[in-house]
């Protein structure tokens, strides 16, 4: 905690997308919908959610964007986030992290990191190429993107 931080909250954001307190998952869809829209990130890099004149800081391990689904509109992929959000997925940025799971750079510069459900849907439009340096290749829009590797 730094100079001047709001006190501890217990709020964090899971590797699936999920806003917990103190451990427990939120489920309130209301509260959610609050919590997502108040969610930014702080000029130090850390994350906080604002309501009204509160601010609480939340725990993030590695990104509060993740992606739940991708959706395929006429050859241009669209990430459809955890939270209500969406953005265009550009397939040159998707790439292999070291465990294994899938990453994309969101429009903004942000990093999203993938849910399972969603990694396991996009999974399935992925075809092996060893010359790819993730190991696979994904074919859209007539095109084909070498996924990297982080």
């Amino acid at each position: 905690m730094l100079p001047g931080d709001p006190p501890a909250s217990g709020l964090s954001i899971d590797d699936e997308g999920r806003f917990l307190v103190a451990g427990e998952p939120v489920t309130h869809a209301r509260t959610l919908e609050v919590l997502w829209q108040g969610l930014s990130r702080r000029p130090d890099g850390r994350w906080q959610v604002r309501v009204g004149r509160e601010v609480a800081l939340v725990e993030v391990r590695e990104t509060a964007w993740l992606v739940r689904a991708v959706e395929d509109r006429e050859g241009r992929l669209e990430a459809l986030l955890v939270g209500g959000g969406c953005a265009p997925l550009d397939p040159a940025t998707l790439r292999v992290g070291p465990d294994g799971v899938l990453r994309v750079t969101l429009p903004t510069g942000d990093p999203a990191r993938f849910t399972r459900a969603a990694q396991v849907a996009l999974g399935l439009q992925l075809a092996e190429d060893p010359s790819a340096p993730g190991g696979f290749r994904l074919d859209v829009g007539g095109r084909s993107f070498p996924l990297g590797r982080e």
